[in-house]
């Protein structure tokens, strides 16, 4: 907070009055303790100050980032913008900065979490999978972010993450499980390192099986990915001026048992409350049973589509990029993992995807693996640990209406392709995936 106030107040002094200017900072202290041969081998700790200058003059726009050390004044670091913008192009998509009005105050002072509290959460996690090889780490986190313009708007707000990640390794296997909280505290690493355990174990000497049409009962993390693509790709309201967005709103796109919310309210939320904007994010219905409810709007998209902002503007990507929600909560069902397996004739459960790539934005067909813990499944019962396989799957279609047998019961915060702790997901059975081929193909 003091680096802030000291750096806005030099800074307001050499900007002119006939200007439009943001002025941001993220302030954040990272620390990560890495284990590897189930033993701990590095605590690292980062504090971090990045500073954003927007300046919109005659029309043009200028966009300046910088690590606040970096800087070597704000009068330098201001001049530098002014004569640089007038060599720009025009803005004719500019839409404005958020009125003083929609200032929020969210800032609160939070230590960081020392190495030995984490060095406790990892000593569990590994005491949990007994023999077995461990590797992973856990991270806690506190940012922060200010954010003044010249309308007078000045927005704080402050969140706290905690994570843990880790695998259990054999000779012919590995299982994987990870965890996130806003308090180290809220994390029971015993019970991470406990499922990654059995999923190692379990999964030992995999067979290979022919690709197709299976059933699936996907893990969180799976889970995650789908909706994640869904909501980078899809919902993103630039997608939909780009003409590569496959969402129709109120139309019924999902299954009626698709509820998909974003709410930074939320108790115990880990994203911030307020955008890049410095204005506070609006609760969204995504998608209300199924129906598709609402895009992620920005300023800028908000003024092209001619609709509401809903303030989802991504934090260091700049207001080009579009909006993207980051307190995704997919609302949970009747149903448990035990309940769910006993429901399928023929099909596989999969822990988690990975290095998954979008073939065709239109369609969300993406392709993908599957790894760290997948099996068989036949008449209700876990047959054996299966290979590698390739799929090529519409996530929309997925989700689609008529596909989503059963929701799960408990929800947490699930890893993803696009990072950790933007969603919150239950378990998912799904009545067909398509599985085109082995790891080559």
């Amino acid at each position: 907070m003091k680096d802030w106030k000291e750096f806005l107040e030099e800074a307001k002094k050499h900007i002119p009055e006939n200007i439009e200017c943001e002025i941001k900072m993220i302030s954040s202290i990272n620390s990560l303790t890495r284990f590897a041969n189930s033993h701990i081998h590095q605590n690292v700790e980062e504090e971090v100050g990045e500073i954003y200058l927007t300046i919109h003059k005659n029309a043009k726009t200028i966009s300046l980032n910088s690590n606040i050390t970096s800087i070597d004044s704000p009068k330098s670091f201001i001049e530098k913008a002014l004569t640089e913008v007038d060599s720009s192009p025009d803005d004719e998509g500019w839409a404005g900065i958020p009125e003083k009005e929609l200032s929020y105050n969210g800032y609160q002072e939070f230590e960081s979490k020392n190495p030995e509290q984490r060095a406790d959460k990892v000593k569990e996690f590994i005491e949990a999978g007994k023999d077995l090889n461990a590797a992973g780490y856990c991270s806690t986190s506190v940012d922060n972010y200010f954010v003044w313009n010249t309308n007078g708007l000045e927005s704080s707000d402050s969140t706290t993450s905690a994570f843990i990640d880790g695998i259990f390794r054999t000779d012919t296997s590995s299982g994987s499980s990870h965890r996130g909280a806003s308090s180290l505290e809220d994390i029971e690493s015993g019970e991470v390192g406990l499922e990654a355990f059995e999923l190692s174990k379990n999964s030992q000497n995999p067979e290979d099986i022919d690709p197709g049409k299976y059933e699936v009962v996907l893990g969180p993390e799976a889970v995650s990915t789908i909706l994640v693509f869904l909501a980078v790709y899809g919902f993103n309201a630039k997608s939909k001026i780009e003409g590569t967005s496959p969402i129709q709103l109120n139309t019924q796109q999902f299954d009626e048992k698709i509820t998909l919310v974003d709410d930074p309210y939320r108790d115990k939320a880990l994203g911030f409350k307020i955008d890049a904007s410095g204005a506070p994010k609006k609760t969204l219905e995504v998608v209300k049973n199924g129906v598709s409810k609402s895009l992620f709007h920005t300023r800028r998209t908000a003024k092209e589509l001619k609709e509401d902002n809903t303030f989802h503007e991504l934090f260091g990507w700049g207001d080009s990029f579009g909006g993207i929600g980051t307190n995704l909560y997919l609302d949970s069902g009747n149903s448990t993992k035990k309940e769910m397996i006993s429901e399928v004739k023929k099909g596989i459960y999969i822990n988690e995807f990975w290095y998954c790539r979008v073939l065709d934005p239109i369609t969300q067909v993406v392709t993908g693996l599957n790894r760290n813990g997948s099996f068989l499944i036949e008449n209700g019962e876990i047959i054996k640990p299966v290979g590698r396989l390739r799929f090529t799957q519409s996530f929309i279609a997925s989700l689609g209406v008529g596909n989503v047998k059963s929701v799960g019961t408990d929800s947490r915060f699930a890893d993803s392709e696009f990072g950790e702790g933007i969603l919150n997901v239950p378990m998912l059975h799904l009545n067909e995936f398509n599985f085109t081929g082995g790891v080559s193909g």
